[in-house]
């Protein structure tokens, strides 16, 4: 949307002359978990503040609301079709409409490295588009993003079979690999799933969101090594962004990389805070093996592999080899 301000100025005589016209651009947006979670807070403070700043009032970014005004795995749609201008939403949510760039978190290389021309962002950008939305960047580019949190400690890879672990979308391929009953289950649904112990434990949740959503209050033990790379995307629809001017994409695409670095540093703050205050109310962080643990995350990263392999073969040896270290 496009705002535009026309003053006047009327002399005796003088044939009126327009003074001033300031034109702004608003974007609406969305978000898959509520505003005050961490995942929106930092793109919120690292993005979006920034952008509004360095436009000087060209640029105005609305909320329009969490999963209550639009669910989560419907909000890449809403995007797609323009009822939101932006959203901030896992990738795995809305990957049928931009097959394979769910790999995205299995990436092993840097920001600076994905941002290369040519590169991975330039690729899954080119995915993005051909289903009509402008990919941005990463949300909140943490690695050893997800957790295992349990109800009973588990240290061999047979305790894994038969064990019944709450997942969403990412997380399913790995919870599986593992030997465990993946059970599938929307955000709002992890804590009273525990709680009821219709779950031995969720794999779907960084240990800020573990704490946000008060899921560490029924948790006894957390197996001390994350896996998997955050892909929250920020993402555009693509006519919307088109339209904008030429200086604010640059501006909107500048706050975006440097958003990318800021909550890098942030992430780390927020994951402290979470272990201490999950250490408080009584939670066993634990080390598996050396060689369970080798086992428990290229378990992990093999089977997300396979599985995007299936699933959308004509991208993903691309991407494996965009994001793999050379």
């Amino acid at each position: 949307m496009v705002l535009g301000c026309v003053s006047f100025i009327f002399v005796a005589g003088v044939v009126p002359f327009k003074l001033v016209y300031a034109q702004k651009t608003e974007i609406n947006w969305s978000s898959f978990v509520p505003k005050e979670y961490p995942s929106v807070d930092v793109v919120v403070r690292g993005f979006m503040d920034r952008a509004t700043q360095l436009a000087k009032g060209e640029l105005v970014f609305k909320y329009r609301g969490g999963p209550e005004t639009i669910a989560a795995f419907d909000q890449g749609k809403a995007v797609q079709k323009g009822i939101v201008d932006l959203s901030l939403v896992p990738i795995g949510f809305y990957e049928p409409l931009a097959p394979g760039i769910g790999a995205a978190m299995l990436t092993q290389i840097s920001l600076e490295e994905e941002r290369k021309p040519g590169g991975a962002y330039d690729y899954l950008n080119e995915l993005h588009k051909k289903g009509g939305l402008f990919y941005l960047g990463r949300g909140l580019p943490v690695d050893e993003f997800f957790t295992l949190n349990l109800t009973k400690r588990l240290e061999k890879p047979k305790d894994f079979v038969g064990t019944r672990i709450g997942t969403l979308t990412a997380t399913h391929a790995c919870t599986t690999a593992w030997g465990a009953t993946a059970v599938s289950l929307s955000m709002p649904e992890v804590y009273s799933a525990m709680e009821r112990k219709l779950v031995d434990g969720v794999s779907c949740l960084p240990l800020w969101d573990v704490v946000t959503t008060g899921v560490y209050e029924v948790t006894k033990y957390s197996i001390d090594h994350g896996y998997y790379y955050n892909t929250v995307a920020v993402i555009m629809n693509l006519d919307r962004w088109n339209k904008i001017p030429k200086h604010l994409q640059d501006l909107i695409i500048k706050s975006m990389i440097l958003s990318e670095k800021d909550t890098q540093v942030w992430a780390m703050d927020y994951k402290k805070k979470a272990r201490e205050k999950m250490v408080k109310a009584g939670v066993e962080f634990y080390k598996l093996s050396p060689e369970v643990d080798k086992w428990f995350i290229e378990t992990a990263y093999n089977a997300a592999w396979e599985s995007q392999q299936k699933k959308f073969p004509d991208v993903t040896q691309k991407l494996r080899e965009l994001f793999l270290k050379k």
